[in-house]
């Protein structure tokens, strides 16, 4: 049964999962923490884009030892769930990792840097990376990229997607969206807060694939309508809508052959599927 449910399908029904076994441990008596996190799953169990960048990487076939960098936790601990792989999910964010071991107390979850991995070399059969190598500054894309290549045993597979537009640029907000120890604060020349990276097709390569990755799948898609920008951009109201979402973001996906098709200020997603060779 499981098999035959689309892959975003499984994420939902996770999410909602997680979310009502935090409901029912209140209500008998453990409280509410992280009360936001967990309501949040049952208003929202699966963000716009994810549906196409968690449920392209959930489609894969998973087994061994499973490493997330970073990635929405829905993603490992939906995996996890089905027996397809044994995982360990890191974040740079210690919130984030108290928000999931409140949401999923059987997932093993682990603050760490994407740049330096406490793991050591050769340790995972696979890696996840889903929307997080776009939001590292600096040169930390290619740090992030060479580390989970050292931990990645020969003949593993990173699975890994970010944003793509049709030129190379940078987003900056007026404050760090991810505020941690030692982050970089917002230059006092105006030009904002580094947030997240657009990668063209040339920029792909140059900064993300340096090693000597066999290159097995690589995808580029847009939104057929802005449903992403549209939804965060009416919050928290549009929150309330958020279990709705499949029925237009299942279908709102569209294939490119390239980056550049996209109109300017426009971004879209690549999914790239690599291995180590052995």
């Amino acid at each position: 049964m499981t098999a035959s449910r689309p892959a975003w399908g499984r994420l939902v029904g996770h999410s909602y999962r997680n979310g009502g076994a935090w409901l029912l441990r209140g209500l008998r008596g453990g409280g509410f923490p992280q009360p936001r996190a967990g309501l949040y799953r049952l208003h929202v169990p699966v963000e716009p884009w994810r549906y196409y960048e968690l449920g392209r990487v959930a489609a894969e076939p998973w087994d061994g030892r499973c490493l997330d960098v970073s990635s929405p936790k829905l993603l490992a601990s939906t995996l996890q769930h089905q027996g397809r792989g044994r995982w360990t999910a890191i974040d740079l964010l210690p919130e984030e990792i108290a928000i999931w071991r409140t949401l999923d107390p059987d997932l093993d979850l682990q603050v760490a840097d994407a740049r330096a991995l406490p793991f050591a070399d050769a340790t995972f059969d696979a890696i996840a990376c889903v929307s997080v190598i776009e939001h590292v500054a600096g040169d930390g894309d290619a740090a992030a990229m060479a580390e989970m290549w050292r931990v990645l045993r020969p003949g593993g597979v990173l699975h890994l997607t970010t944003n793509v537009s049709a030129r190379p640029g940078e987003v900056r907000t007026r404050a760090p969206v991810y505020a941690t120890e030692g982050a970089p604060e917002a230059p006092p020349d105006g030009s904002g807060a580094f947030f997240e990276r657009r990668y063209s097709a040339s920029t792909l390569q140059d900064r993300l694939l340096g090693l000597p990755w066999a290159e097995e799948a690589r995808e580029y898609v847009r939104e057929r309508r802005p449903v992403h920008e549209r939804f965060f951009a009416a919050r928290p109201w549009s929150f309330l809508l958020g279990g709705l979402l499949p029925i237009v973001c299942a279908r709102n996906f569209v294939r490119l052959a390239d980056p550049s098709a996209l109109p300017d200020g426009a971004f879209g997603v690549v999914y790239l599927r690599l291995r180590k060779p052995e």
